[in-house]
């Protein structure tokens, strides 16, 4: 298959196809053949930075797998407040819930970049899913890790004071980007955006984050974070490697 081009950008090959649905949790467990029949029946689509891919309360009629960029999910309340859930990154999916239980969006998802997507109907996912029984597995942890990062929002809304939050945020943020004898890992999150994730104020969060840069935990160049000391963000916020909650550890549910 020759890479060609859409919008300026290269197209994944059949490869890179199976290897990126192989990355992302909800595929992992498909053979290489389910892999690229469900990639095959994607869409490929581009969102702009700032663009609304998903908008909440609209009706559910596709899954998206995350390619290039990072996405914000948010929620409005009834009374008009937006509260921050997480970030979507590359290798990642979203909209799986809604396709299940046909009910509309529960959240809205924003580009935060320039993203490349790609785009399975419902009617084949839901297709997939009728044979092939390892998709179901994948689905299920995908669901487990749902149920537990809103239990862990909110006990950290209860047990954790803003600075614990704010470093328990930032964490989860760079983490996935660590290696070993990495230094000043990136954020790629405007303050007003992390102040959303934490649960505070911009103006709260802006103090937790200088007593974060007093402990030389972090750095803030111009409109950057750099975290300069992720073991001792991790110990502030409380979790261990791996971003686990130091009372998470397994076998305790």
């Amino acid at each position: 298959m020759t890479p060609t081009r859409r919008g300026g950008r290269r197209e994944l090959t059949r490869a890179e196809l199976i290897e990126l649905f192989g990355a992302v949790p909800l595929f992992a467990r498909l053979a290489p053949p389910q892999r690229e029949a469900i990639a095959a029946a994607g869409v490929s689509l581009t969102a702009k930075r700032g663009e609304t891919v998903v908008k909440q309360g609209e009706p559910g009629d596709a899954v998206y797998v995350v390619s290039r960029g990072s996405l914000l999910a948010h929620r409005m309340s009834r009374g008009g407040e937006r509260r921050a859930l997480n970030v979507i990154e590359s290798p990642g999916s979203f909209g799986e819930l809604a396709l299940l239980d046909g009910r509309p969006r529960s959240v809205s998802v924003e580009a935060l970049e320039e993203c490349d997507l790609i785009k399975v109907s419902r009617a084949d996912f839901l297709g997939l899913l009728s044979r092939d029984p390892r998709l179901v597995d994948g689905l299920l942890r995908e669901l487990g890790r749902m149920i537990r990062r809103l239990t862990d929002q909110v006990a950290d809304a209860t047990l954790l004071d803003l600075p614990a939050r704010v470093a328990k945020t930032l964490v989860r943020l760079v983490e996935p980007h660590s290696t070993e004898g990495s230094h000043d890992l990136v954020v790629s999150l405007s303050q007003g955006k992390l102040a959303e994730l934490a649960g505070g104020s911009r103006q709260s969060v802006n103090g937790a984050l200088a007593t974060l840069t007093s402990r030389s935990l972090i750095r803030i160049e111009g409109r950057r974070i750099l975290v300069t000391d992720l073991e001792g963000l991790r110990a502030r916020a409380g979790v261990t490697v791996g971003g686990q909650d130091e009372d998470d550890a397994p076998g305790r549910g």
